[in-house]
């Protein structure tokens, strides 16, 4: 049922009239919490994303594949967070403060492919916003009438719709 709902949100999300921008914001923001493999981090960010007003299921499509593009991308990733970490020498003392947080250190900052991932993303977030606005754009001046039409998407509506009534009633 899980599943079904998910696709639901997904075909809802492309079909409807929610603003491009939050859509793609979402998806640009979910990028960098798909990239970064730390937990605490993770959480840091999707306070983040909450925080602004974007379309948390596209930031979670984003999650999910930048997920495993991040997860092939390690050893670049790991690269540029030592270079960020260890070659920057003017940014040894702002580590170091920020190290002597309370909080930070359990973000696993210092740690160079989680400083990669955190770089990589953040220089990505305007690159996939505006990719993801121009495929959505062209999505819906293209495509929302014939996916509309299509058997699978009214079943799928239906089906949704049928289960929550049901759960109303009883």
């Amino acid at each position: 049922m899980f599943a079904l709902k998910m696709l639901k949100k997904i075909i809802v999300m492309f079909q409807s009239d929610i603003s491009p921008d939050q859509i793609a914001w979402g998806f640009a923001l979910g990028a960098i919490l798909g990239l970064v493999p730390n937990f605490m981090m993770k959480i840091c960010l999707f306070a983040v994303i909450m925080l602004f007003r974007v379309n948390l299921t596209s930031a979670l499509i984003a999650c999910t594949l930048f997920s495993i593009i991040g997860f092939a991308a390690d050893p670049l990733l790991d690269k540029v967070g030592y270079i960020f970490l260890i070659n920057i020498k003017v940014l040894k003392p702002f580590y170091t403060w920020l190290y002597n947080l309370p909080l930070v250190p359990f973000t696993k900052f210092n740690n160079t492919v989680v400083m990669g991932s955190l770089i990589a993303g953040i220089l990505l977030i305007v690159p996939n916003g505006i990719f993801a606005k121009k495929m959505l754009v062209y999505y819906r001046e293209n495509y929302r009438d014939k996916v509309a039409q299509w058997k699978l998407v009214k079943l799928l509506n239906t089906a949704l719709n049928a289960t929550a009534i049901i759960k109303k009633i009883g």
